[in-house]
């Protein structure tokens, strides 16, 4: 029936699968890197997606995305950043399917993923050479990819995909990655060198030319700046 009364939620309401895909981004090797499964079941078997999975009755959506990376990857304990819903009656072929998507920042040598359950395999892709996706993870991917760089030009999230040591250099080499454009070398290494968190180890990189200076991040006052809300 249709008109105000088709609104409310009851036992006949139409139901649908609530889901979590998680975009997981990595920096390795000087390029920007995104984690991808493959299916080993229909649909979409043997293409690369997005980890996933349905959300529990017991469990709110950002507990399942932390399932989700624990079960079929083996990758825990990450800070997900909420990116957008999706609703569309036909993008799951079995049902319908409501997805929401998080993503996270990793150091890849930090985390070695490895397939499980329904997939076959689990490995990092460059993000300029990303292969073909099943369902729309292609949309949801590149969504996540502007969430982050929205995100970045108010906090300092890169920082959370640097080694312990680096260089100024190396900084602004990350956010050009991630940023896809070049930046003015002067402008941005004040705006990073005012950083509270950011501490100069008084060590000098050898074997590069110049011999440029080694920073480090002090990671309570660099956490505070990560989690401070959205602008």
């Amino acid at each position: 029936m249709d008109g105000p009364l088709s609104t409310r939620v009851t036992s006949q309401s139409a139901a649908a699968t609530h889901t979590v895909d998680c975009v997981v981004f990595g920096f390795a090797e000087g390029e920007l890197r995104v984690l991808l499964v493959r299916r080993a079941v229909a649909p979409f078997a043997g293409e690369w997606v997005l980890p996933g999975g349905a959300m529990a009755a017991d469990q709110t959506l950002e507990e399942t995305g932390q399932r989700v990376l624990r079960e079929l990857v083996g990758v825990s304990n990450l800070q997900l950043t909420q990116v957008a819903t999706y609703s569309a009656p036909d993008r799951h072929p079995v049902r319908r399917v409501v997805t929401t998507t998080y993503y996270a920042l990793v150091r890849p040598e930090h985390h070695t993923p490895a397939a499980r359950g329904y997939l076959s395999e689990a490995a990092w892709h460059r993000l300029t050479e990303l292969p073909p996706l099943g369902f729309d993870h292609r949309e949801l991917l590149d969504d996540a990819h502007l969430r982050l760089i929205q995100h970045l030009r108010t906090r300092p999230l890169a920082f959370a995909l640097l080694p312990d040591d680096f260089t100024l250099s190396e900084i602004q080499q990350l956010y050009e990655e991630i940023l896809g454009e070049s930046l003015d070398r002067r402008n941005f290494r004040r705006k990073v060198l005012a950083y509270d968190f950011l501490i100069d180890t008084g060590v000098k990189r050898s074997g590069v030319k110049g011999g440029p200076a080694v920073y480090r991040s002090d990671p309570a006052l660099l956490h505070r700046a990560l989690t401070a809300p959205h602008i």
